[in-house]
């Protein structure tokens, strides 16, 4: 029989065939390791929640006390009260920056616009008045003036021709009336035939075609001088002289031409006098009066030219001199206005007129030269009116949306 007897005190056995009731190592470390997650999101969640109460605590239930704490907006300082009307609030910081002024009128003689010019013919005497002959500041003005005056001698020529050429009609038709009369009382009394009285009834109706024909031919020739002249004289003014001007200014002096900017060209009027200091001569000063005025507008330069006859008896201009010319030299009663209340936007000025207690009437304004801290206006501002001066320019954002809103849509913005 076997022995099942052991060395192993007694209980071993049953030790060893039983599980063990105490936990491991690494079930130790897990519990531990679920425990402290669990610790991080309360954590946390307190945290997130203490947050949350703070908030509401010092931000949301305040919200309610500071918008009633909020003061009421105040009205505003400048506003729109009608069409191109402002009022500005009194007793405000805008109000109290702002001058008001009268506008004053003051007799001057200073030019209503200066410009600059050239001196483009001069006439030199001859040996009598027939030999005076005109010098021009280019070769091209000296050939178009060549043209024009071929053109003013063929009409002259034409018109000689046509009536000539009317007369000798008018002559052979009266002279072939009495031919035929006379053959008519012949063949009454029977010494010529009736077929010789046709003949010459034939010939007078010929002379009177005929003579229609040459004078209508001749008609043409007088037109199409004139047409030419015409087409010359253009070229001519185009060119900056007035081609009457070539005629009379014989006993006036030299033609000198200024170039007005088109925008300035409703200040030009005939007569007007001006005064002419050349560069080459600053020290003298011509008198002259506005002769002439383009009748187009140049193209390139977008100026107008302007023609005047400078009196120069002692013959010192030379064509092609520069010349400074002042428009508008008569004594006149000018309206001025400071000119720190002349708002420009675009190519146009504005001012502000008194129109009722901190109102403001937005008006159009055409200005002329500086007086010293005034300015001239020519048209838009009556004598005696109350205008803004100095800090007109704060206004002039309010001023901009006012016309801007006053513009078709699709154009241009006023800056």
């Amino acid at each position: 029989m076997t022995n099942n007897r052991s060395d192993s005190p007694p209980g071993a056995l049953a030790a060893q065939t039983q599980p063990s009731s105490r936990p491991s190592v690494q079930t130790r470390a897990r519990s531990f390791l679920d425990h402290a997650l669990l610790g991080i999101q309360l954590i946390l969640s307190l945290a997130i929640a203490g947050g949350v109460g703070v908030y509401l605590i010092f931000f949301s239930g305040n919200k309610p006390a500071e918008e009633e704490k909020r003061p009421a907006p105040q009205e505003e300082l400048v506003r729109v009260v009608g069409p191109r009307s402002i009022h500005v609030q009194p007793n405000t910081a805008v109000s109290a920056k702002l001058n008001v002024a009268q506008v004053q009128t003051a007799w001057v003689t200073a030019p209503v616009l200066p410009v600059t010019g050239t001196a483009l013919a001069s006439l030199r005497p001859g040996t009598d008045r027939s030999n005076d002959t005109w010098q021009f500041a280019t070769p091209d003005l000296l050939t178009a003036f060549s043209d024009w005056n071929k053109a003013v001698i063929d009409i002259l020529f034409q018109e000689t021709q046509l009536k000539a050429i009317r007369e000798l009609s008018e002559y052979r038709v009266e002279a072939q009336k009495k031919v035929v009369a006379q053959m008519d009382d012949l063949v009454k009394a029977g010494t010529n035939t009736q077929k010789e009285l046709f003949a010459e009834q034939v010939n007078l109706k010929n002379f009177e075609i005929q003579g229609k024909k040459d004078i209508h031919e001749a008609e043409n020739a007088v037109n199409l001088a004139k047409r030419t002249e015409a087409t010359l004289a253009r070229q001519l003014q185009q060119a900056g002289l007035e081609p009457t001007m070539l005629r009379s200014a014989a006993a006036e002096g030299d033609i000198v031409v200024a170039d007005v900017p088109e925008r300035m060209v409703g200040r030009v009027k005939l007569d007007m006098a001006c005064d002419v200091r050349f560069f080459a001569m600053s020290e003298r000063v011509f008198t002259a009066k506005v002769s002439g005025i383009a009748p187009v507008i140049s193209k390139d330069k977008r100026a107008l030219a302007v023609q005047f006859v400078v009196k120069d008896p002692e013959y010192l201009i030379r064509p092609g001199m520069f010349a400074q010319i002042g428009l508008g030299t008569d004594r006149r009663q000018a309206s001025l206005m400071p000119v720190d209340g002349v708002i420009h936007l675009g190519e146009r000025d504005y001012a502000l007129s008194a129109a009722e207690p901190d109102t403001w009437q937005i008006k159009e304004v055409q200005i002329g030269e500086l007086r010293g801290p005034d300015v001239e206006v020519l048209t838009g501002l009556q004598a005696g009116e109350r205008v803004l001066g100095k800090g007109a320019i704060l206004l002039k954002p309010v001023v901009a949306s006012i016309l801007q809103a006053e513009q078709p849509t699709g154009t241009a913005k006023t800056n």
